[in-house]
């Protein structure tokens, strides 16, 4: 299964959670190995896509609490 990284992100926009709360709830949600694709790439797992969230400024962090960052996440 391919998941589109905004469902990721419009988790966060719900429930601000931690890195490790965001990934049971994924698991929840999609199952194990579940892999995530952008509007451009694709092929990322869990790890690999917050790096990228985290990279391109879409998520910011507070001490354990992973926030969206509104102004650096497209609206499609």
């Amino acid at each position: 299964m391919t998941v589109h990284a905004h469902k990721l992100l419009n988790q966060l926009r719900v429930q601000p959670m931690t890195k490790s709360e965001l990934h049971q709830w994924a698991i929840a949600e999609f199952g194990e190995g579940v892999e995530f694709r952008t509007c451009s790439r694709e092929g990322f797992d869990f790890d690999a896509m917050i790096q990228f969230f985290l990279e391109r400024q879409k998520v910011v962090v507070a001490g354990e609490v992973m926030r969206i960052n509104e102004v650096n996440v497209c609206s499609h």
